[in-house]
């Protein structure tokens, strides 16, 4: 396995903290296993991969970004920003420092304050069979729907669910959007205790290190009948796929995951 460090210069994002490369890993272990070195490491952080087809979501996080001015400078102070960020005594109008991630961790935080779990299953995702028996595979071996390398970012934000901030994605009408996807996460941290750990063009990951209850799988099935439409006949292979794992899982944010 190779982790790499990316420069200025390989960052396909902007620059407003570290990315790592992660190539030929074997199993979502040896994945795992990073992570939690790392958030050892940056305790005071929150590390979450990037999951599925790395450059769809990095477009449509450029295009989320865009569409809700989540870089919006206007009524903060740049006193501190780094000079980088200026040309002529001009901010240049987008964010490409790690002193100017205070901008977009702020407009994040506002604009989500009001977004609940019930928001988002207002938005009647549905889950076809197809897609339920793709979700069993990737949560039982998620390593056949992941990237082959795959970027391991080190935002700087406590809660796991304002990593969003850093990479929010969720652009267009019928999925989920960053905010829905906040509320999500924020749903699952604060009932299950499920730290959001990864974001990619289809689908959110999240990590827990210690087994669910009984109780608590059934709980969480529950709740995710509220978030997803499922056909009555397939119930049970929904109850059957969210149980699958107690240490991690992954679900689709958008309309249809394939």
């Amino acid at each position: 396995m190779k982790i790499t460090l990316l420069n200025e210069n390989q960052n396909s994002k902007e620059g407003l903290f570290p990315n790592y490369l992660i190539e030929d890993f074997q199993s979502i272990k040896e994945l795992l296993e990073i992570y939690y070195n790392f958030r050892k490491e940056y305790e005071n952080q929150t590390i979450i991969f990037t999951l599925d087809d790395l450059n769809q979501a990095e477009y449509t996080s450029m295009h989320a970004t865009m569409f809700h001015d989540l870089d919006e400078t206007e009524g903060h102070d740049l006193s501190k920003v780094d000079p980088k960020a200026f040309e002529n005594g001009e901010h240049i109008g987008h964010l490409t420092t790690p002193s100017e991630f205070f901008i977009r961790k702020i407009n994040f935080e506002k604009k989500s304050k009001t977004t609940e779990f019930v928001d988002a299953c207002d938005k009647g995702l549905f889950l076809e069979k197809s897609e339920l028996e793709l979700l069993e595979k990737i949560n039982k071996d998620p390593l056949v729907f992941l990237d082959k390398k795959i970027l391991l970012k080190i935002i700087p934000v406590q809660e796991s669910y304002y990593a969003l901030s850093g990479f929010p994605n969720g652009y267009f009408s019928s999925d989920l959007d960053p905010f829905e996807n906040y509320a999500v996460a924020k749903h699952l941290k604060d009932n299950y205790d499920y730290d959001l750990m990864g974001v990619g063009a289809s689908l959110l990951g999240f990590i827990r290190t210690y087994p669910l209850t009984e109780s608590e799988k059934e709980n969480l099935v529950n709740d995710l009948l509220l978030l997803y439409e499922v056909e009555e006949s397939l119930l049970d292979y929904f109850k059957k796929t969210i149980s699958l794992q107690s240490n991690y899982l992954f679900l689709k944010y958008t309309e249809f995951i394939e």
